[in-house]
């Protein structure tokens, strides 16, 4: 991370000792958090879960709906309080502005203290620590815990709660069962150019290609197989893919907006149009969306001939076409 030259990923390392120093504040307004938690009332405003594989485009998604929409969402800020997120957000988001025009990440990873965050720190509480797997069943217990949580959330910010956590595309029926008001925004990007990105990603994050990373993954051999990783990797890309066909087929159509990441990097200010149309009946207003402009859109090769070759005809077996 210190090598990359990335303000994210520098911006990771001096959260995590930012925590540390915070942890005494953190413990001290526990016992609020246990409160506020206790007497929170049902809600009806809308939670929007942004699901899709990693390296699908969810990070960039996350950030540009957290920064055009009236949501409310967890911020880098909030990790250093995991015992009272929703209280030390109301005491101390105050001095935090949204900035808009700050797309920089590094691997899901966000800069600035009030950029947005997966929430490990919040969903494990009921999902365990596993960020490849969840529970079958997380029981009643949990689930009602979950519930209040964000209840207590809507009750304290007033706004609807936006999130993006890759683990979440495994846990739409669950959702779907506890939230009544939940909303999914799933995004999708072409898998060769998903698997050629995890390849990277093993690289830069895990130091080798054989090491897994990402919703899915698992460790290649490569013993057996120099390439075994590229086939590893489009099947980790290609299953993702099948629960998320799974978890969309349970849900209220109305409730579910699928969108394409090709799509999104060329028009970003009509994907946030679709996104408020649908859940909120109205349009965003032009003039709140000025500096939004078109992504550069990474779908290139930039691996080998031989592994990007090994991908293509690896997709084209999975997904039943030809290259």
């Amino acid at each position: 991370m210190l090598a990359s030259g990335n303000r994210a990923a520098y911006f990771t390392l001096i959260r995590e000792g930012f925590g540390v120093a915070l942890t005494p504040i953190d413990m001290l307004l526990a016992g609020t958090e246990r409160r506020r938690l206790a007497k929170a009332k049902p809600s009806d405003l809308p939670l929007i879960l942004i699901l899709g594989g990693s390296r699908s485009g969810t990070t960039l998604l996350y950030q540009t709906l957290a920064q055009y929409l009236p949501v409310s969402y967890f911020n880098n800020l909030s990790v250093s309080f995991s015992r009272s997120p929703i209280t030390g957000g109301k005491w101390f988001n105050r001095f935090l502005r949204k900035k808009k025009g700050n797309f920089n990440n590094y691997y899901g990873s966000v800069s600035g203290f009030n950029g947005p965050n997966d929430g490990f720190h919040i969903w494990n509480r009921w999902l365990g620590e596993d960020r490849n797997a969840v529970p079958d069943d997380i029981g009643a217990e949990k689930t009602t815990e979950m519930k209040q949580f964000y209840d207590a959330w809507f009750e304290a910010f007033g706004t609807p709660f936006l999130n993006k956590n890759n683990r979440n595309s495994l846990c739409v029926k669950l959702f779907t069962d506890t939230f009544p008001t939940v909303y999914f925004v799933e995004i999708r990007r072409d898998p060769v150019y998903v698997t050629q990105s995890l390849i990277q990603s093993r690289e830069a994050v895990q130091g080798s290609k054989y090491v897994a990373w990402g919703l899915g993954s698992q460790d290649s051999d490569p013993s057996v197989n120099p390439l075994g990783y590229v086939d590893d990797i489009c099947q980790q890309v290609y299953e993702v893919e099948q629960e998320l066909d799974k978890g969309k087929s349970l849900v209220d159509p109305d409730k579910y907006i699928q969108l394409r990441y090709e799509e999104f990097c060329q028009d970003p200010q009509s994907i946030v149009q679709k996104v408020s149309r649908q859940i909120w009946g109205k349009e965003v207003a032009e003039a709140d969306l000025r500096g939004l402009d078109p992504f550069k859109a990474t779908n290139k090769q930039k691996i080998s001939d031989e592994e990007f070759e090994r991908i293509q005809a690896c997709v084209a077996s999975l997904y039943g076409y030809t290259v």
